[in-house]
């Protein structure tokens, strides 16, 4: 069996995504036209790198990861596309890998089957920005599986377990409406089997805050802003976080409560909903700033968990 080098790709994805955040959250004041596309490259390129960190991190997919990266860097149609086309060859590739190891590991289809759907997805954006959402909640929905597992002590749930939801984001992508329906029915489904829940104040807000969110866009509207502040938001950073530095996972408290109220408050005063925003994202780029090294570049771990430091 060939020895696994790993290394930090999802540092540079991260650091694009802020970036991306940053100019997608001055266009909303300057010019509302591009702050979509700009949120969700940001948003896409946390994805492409925490995928790809998670599952195929070796440095014999560099080529591709970096191809991967250029393309979701070039803000224009069908470079998004293109760029979840070489996400696949990642997973495809890793995929023979893994079974050519003869290794075995529960099937997260919900996780896997994200960067096609992407890939999908950027083809048809022109013709509707929610299309772009799907990926992202089979994504989010998929690895949060094992981070609430974890920190709760729910009942993991891979494989054929995850047909429910699957298909109840595929009903989704055609009605955003039903978006509530499907949070509730995640949280719920989170819970079949678990005779006895852990408390963990971080992660019970993360479940909450979507819930809150997804019930009240029935009555406010803006299902793509409760998706992106309610979930979107806290179910990445709570991953980032627990899966990257997981020592301050338990401090990550007022982030699903700040970005909840983010999304409340973008229907009273917008410059105040984005204060609420930027407050937890500073916050969160505080609490996993161990990420942000060379020694995290090199080795794929948080400078303060390496061994050279031990």
């Amino acid at each position: 069996m060939k020895e696994i080098e790993p290394w930090g790709v999802n540092v540079p994805f991260l650091v694009l995504g802020l970036i991306y955040w940053c100019i997608g959250g001055i266009s909303l004041f300057e010019n509302i036209t591009f702050h979509p596309l700009l949120m969700m490259i940001g948003t896409y390129s946390i994805y492409f790198g925490m995928f790809q960190r998670l599952f195929f991190p070796a440095r014999n997919y560099l080529a591709l990861h970096l191809i991967s990266l250029v393309l979701l860097a070039i803000p224009v149609y069908p470079f998004q596309a293109l760029a979840s086309l070489a996400l696949i060859g990642v997973e495809v590739w890793g995929i023979r890998d893994i079974k050519s190891y003869g290794s075995k590991f529960p099937v997260n289809w919900l996780v896997l089957s994200s960067p096609l759907a992407s890939s999908l997805a950027w083809f048809l954006y022109p013709l509707k920005i929610w299309v772009l959402v799907i990926p992202l909640l089979l994504y989010l929905l998929g690895v949060n599986v094992g981070v609430f597992s974890a920190t709760l002590g729910l009942k993991p749930k891979f494989g054929r377990r995850q047909l429910p939801i699957l298909g109840l984001v595929i009903v989704t992508s055609f009605f955003p409406k039903f978006f509530p329906i499907l949070i509730i029915s995640y949280g719920l489904w989170l819970l079949l089997g678990t005779k006895r829940v852990k408390f963990n104040l971080t992660a019970l807000l993360s479940l909450l805050a979507p819930v809150i969110a997804s019930i009240s866009s029935v009555f406010l509207g803006e299902e793509i802003h409760a998706f992106a502040l309610g979930l979107m938001a806290p179910f990445f950073f709570g991953c980032i976080t627990y899966s990257t530095s997981r020592y301050n996972y338990g401090k990550m408290i007022p982030v699903p409560v700040l970005l909840l109220l983010a999304y409340l408050l973008r229907f009273w005063n917008l410059e105040v909903s984005s204060i609420f925003f930027i407050l937890p994202t500073l916050y969160f780029i505080f609490m996993i700033r161990d990420n942000f090294t060379l020694t995290t570049l090199r080795l794929g771990m948080a400078s303060r968990e390496c061994p050279e430091r031990k």
